[in-house]
């Protein structure tokens, strides 16, 4: 078997480097003078110009060897996985001097926001607390902004010493989604957009059921035209995933057509603005059938019916009076 002394490397002696930069520069002037001997003429020119030049070539020498050994540290360094680690303290401590001398992030300025909330906004900024203005990642911030469905276009900005500027661009709300207890509110694409409750947009149509979102725009649009009828409607129930249903504030259900269905929410309309009185007695009207409706009273019994009759045979000036 055979065996291996490792041997502690010696460091360095820079005394020894440059008595042998010394001698070499003595060396060369020597040999100059030789080579100069046969020719006297030469021998001042050719002397002066060796002996001008001996301490600078012994510099570049002395450059060289260093850069050689600076170069075989960092590839050392590199082998050995240090490299990142290096980097890292270098950029700690940057951070730290910067933070120091009073550039660590104390103010963040929001505009353009409307809906998106304070809270999802600092989450997705991120940990300030002993971060400088420099090394803050505006563009993870960024990219954490824009994973909100409020979010159109985000910009984060530096703005020294110490402040961070958030510049938001949001979607518009379109519509109220309800779904499986929750609500959200959604553009006219179909997008979600956030958590909402219809109480904070009371302007915005509410639509409900499974895949509702998506087919909202052209019923919520069909009915804006109609204003006596859109003033009633309180929810839009979206059936078996093709067919709409209008849930209207006098307690009145109204099942609509899967196809043609601008036809019969404009006889609802007629119905709402000639005899919006009678209407508080029926509890569903069916408009399925083009030719035809079904209604259902709230009271099924013969005197609701009588009831419901006799509206109709008050005339007409006695109906609208009594509205």
């Amino acid at each position: 078997m055979q065996s291996v002394n490792l041997h502690p490397p010696t460091l360095y002696d820079w005394h020894d480097e440059a008595r042998f930069f010394r001698a070499s520069r003595d060396s060369v002037t020597r040999t100059a003078r030789a080579m100069l001997a046969a020719d006297p003429a030469s021998e001042a020119s050719g002397l002066a110009w060796f002996e001008a030049r001996a301490n600078l070539l012994s510099r570049l020498g002395l450059v060289g060897v260093l850069l050689f050994y600076a170069l075989t540290a960092a590839y050392g360094v590199t082998l050995t996985g240090r490299w990142a680690q290096l980097r890292q303290d270098a950029l700690t401590t940057a951070n730290q001097t910067a933070v120091a001398v009073g550039l660590g992030i104390r103010t963040v300025n929001i505009e353009g926001r409307t809906n998106v909330s304070d809270d999802q906004i600092y989450e997705a900024l991120g940990g300030r607390d002993g971060v400088s203005i420099f090394t803050f990642d505006t563009a993870s911030a960024r990219e954490r902004l824009m994973r909100s469905g409020w979010v159109r276009e985000a910009r984060v900005m530096r703005l020294l010493p110490a402040t961070l500027v958030v510049e938001l661009e949001e979607r518009a709300p379109f519509a109220i989604w309800r779904e499986g207890g929750e609500s959200v509110a959604i553009d006219a694409s179909g997008r979600v957009l956030g958590k909402a409750e219809a109480m904070a947009f009371p302007l915005l149509p509410v639509v409900s059921g499974p895949g509702a979102a998506n087919p909202a725009k052209e019923i919520v649009e069909q009915i804006r035209g109609l204003p006596d009828l859109a003033g009633r409607v309180r929810d839009i129930e979206r059936v078996a995933g093709r067919r709409w249903d209008l849930l209207l504030d006098m307690g009145l259900r109204a099942k609509l057509p899967a196809a043609h269905a601008n036809a019969a929410l404009t006889d609802l309309n007629d119905m709402i603005a000639k005899n919006p009185a009678a209407l508080y007695e029926i509890s569903e009207i069916d408009l399925r059938v083009g030719s035809q409706f079904t209604l259902r009273l709230k009271d099924t019994s013969e005197e609701g019916r009588k009831k419901f009759m006799s509206w109709f045979a008050k005339p007409r000036a006695n109906r609208e009076s009594s509205l």
